[in-house]
């Protein structure tokens, strides 16, 4: 399965060609960002499993890509991007961070779905689950996505020093 680096950087990279490109007004480099955090938001999963395994020892499938890695998660806070219309918050519209937010979960969902493993894409209503699994997690002793995380954190600090001389700030 991905790991965390690569969950936040792809919709991050994402969300920033999209604002180059097309919204730079109205989507500012905080909703990037936010897109970026969101791509790892449907793990919070495994923080509930950690919690009710103080309590009950139950195992991390039941609990690990269910609800947060189906569709309706990202559906919940697309829903609420359009249902708050001009509410701000220093400075940021709300309709913008739920639109970043279901943007990085959805991107969440579709790396896990194609790279490793397999989501329920409409849990609970159903079990039937989908995955392309085109790099299985224990393929190359289980290093591919360690690498793959290095490899995508080097390569967008270097774009991010070229195209916005990121080094003028440390």
């Amino acid at each position: 399965m991905p790991l965390a680096v690569t969950h936040v950087l792809i919709p991050l990279v994402l969300a920033d060609i999209f604002r180059d490109h097309f919204a730079k007004k109205k989507f500012n480099l905080h909703y990037v960002v936010i897109a970026g955090l969101a791509g790892i938001l449907p793990d919070i999963d495994v923080v509930a499993f950690w919690v009710i395994n103080l309590f009950k020892s139950v195992p991390l499938n039941d609990i690990h890509r269910t609800f947060t890695h189906s569709l309706i998660f990202p559906l919940i806070f697309l829903i609420l991007a359009f249902l708050v219309t001009n509410i701000e918050v220093k400075k940021l519209k709300l309709k913008y961070v739920f639109f970043a937010i279901a943007f990085g979960s959805l991107f969440h969902l579709i790396l896990d779905g194609t790279l490793s493993g397999v989501i329920m894409p409409f849990y609970p209503f159903s079990l039937v689950n989908f995955g392309l699994d085109l790099i299985p997690h224990d393929k190359f002793g289980g290093t591919f996505f360690t690498g793959l995380d290095a490899i995508l954190l080097v390569i967008w600090l270097v774009h991010e020093e070229i195209n916005h001389k990121i080094s003028d700030y440390i």
